[in-house]
């Protein structure tokens, strides 16, 4: 069973999904959540992107299709 994850920690991979925000500039609480995501294999990092530096892994997709939680797919 995977690790729980908070309402902030679904909300950024949300915001990771959509690529609306780019999240550069988080606050400590986000940032340590953002850092959670990345450990447990929901998001990774991408050293090349300028736009948005993560984005979301199989896990993290599937993890947000499970629980209802689409993503824009433009």
């Amino acid at each position: 069973m995977s690790e729980e994850l908070s309402n902030n920690q679904i909300s950024l991979l949300c915001d990771i999904g959509d690529n609306a925000r780019p999240l550069t500039h988080l606050h400590d609480a986000r940032k340590s959540d953002l850092e959670t995501l990345v450990r447990q294999g929901y998001a990774e990092l991408l050293h090349d992107q300028l736009a948005s530096p993560y984005r979301l892994t199989a896990k993290g997709i599937a993890f947000l299709s499970e629980r209802g939680a689409g993503l824009n797919e433009a």
